[in-house]
């Protein structure tokens, strides 16, 4: 196994995984800006993309990656803005781009189809790309899906106001992101210095604190939640039973608006169920995406 994804010595940074070059048309004269992305690829198997949230990176996924990786092609991606990958001021950062990005990711490392496990505000990513590019997409396990809400602390509530979007940026500290954490989580005693400086460290960069910004203010749930009707994508919707910030309720209205869902609750979990329970998530993901026997 690769060290950098071992949980205990994960490393997370720009020296190590993956870059590739996109190029992505911006402006009416189709002028293109060319675009880095990091993303780590581990594993053999039907290729499985790993979607993380606003303000996130892919560190988020270093106790589930081991667990999964010997079945599959995992592939997690900082989104465009987030951890180490570019940050172009000319960006929306929307929802649409987003996952016009990720498919033309796909395009670049030569990927035509793939299954998604997207998180939080990062399944609206993954269901507007099974919307527009349904032959791009298997199956999706959405994990705790859904934006902002009123249980988020003040300063997470208010990145997505263009009046005080820039002050809640700029209020990301590394106090502010153990807070938060320390909600994500049912057993704080996993909240240790490591993982807060792992989840700090890309925020400290101005620019990403700028992209998360954005990406808040330009994620529009009404419209995404009304667009959900046209995903057809077979998918597998978790959540926490201890999640402090998207209820049961919550969760199953986007079963309810998805034509093709099922909804299962992981017990003794928070926000970060996939963090907390890597486990229960790996057998979720063989149970849902079944590794082909060969004979």
């Amino acid at each position: 196994m690769n060290l950098s994804l071992q949980p205990k010595k994960f490393i997370n940074s720009q020296h190590t995984g993956k870059y590739v070059k996109i190029n992505v048309p911006y402006g009416r004269k189709n002028a293109e800006i060319e675009l880095n992305l990091h993303y780590m690829d581990e594993g053999n198997g039907e290729p499985l993309i790993l979607v993380h949230t606003i303000g996130q990176s892919l560190y988020t996924w270093r106790n589930l990656i081991p667990q999964i990786s010997s079945q599959y092609r995992v592939i997690a991606i900082d989104l465009m803005g987030h951890g180490y990958s570019d940050k172009p001021i000319s960006a929306l950062y929307s929802i649409e781009e987003h996952a016009h990005i990720i498919r033309l990711f796909m395009d670049a490392i030569g990927i035509e189809s793939a299954h998604f496990l997207g998180f939080s505000m990062g399944c609206a990513y993954v269901t507007e790309l099974a919307r527009t590019n349904p032959d791009r997409v298997g199956k999706m396990l959405l994990l705790s899906p859904g934006g902002i809400t009123s249980q988020m602390p003040l300063y997470i509530r208010m990145l997505d106001s263009v009046l005080f979007g820039g002050i809640a940026s700029m209020l990301l500290s590394q106090k502010r992101v153990e807070e938060a954490l320390q909600q994500c989580y049912l057993d704080l005693t996993l909240v240790s210095p490591e993982i807060v400086k792992g989840y700090f460290s890309p925020l400290e960069d101005v620019e990403t604190r700028r992209a998360v910004r954005f990406s808040a203010v330009n994620y529009d749930e009404e419209a995404s939640f009304k667009d959900l009707r046209n995903v057809v994508n077979q998918t597998l919707i978790l959540l926490g039973s201890d999640d402090r910030w998207h209820s049961t309720e919550y969760a199953e209205l986007f079963q309810a608006a998805l034509p093709n869902a099922y909804f299962s609750v992981v017990r003794n979990a928070g926000h970060l169920l996939h963090e907390e329970k890597p486990e229960k998530i790996a057998s979720a993901i063989k149970q849902f995406v079944p590794v082909p026997i060969i004979e």
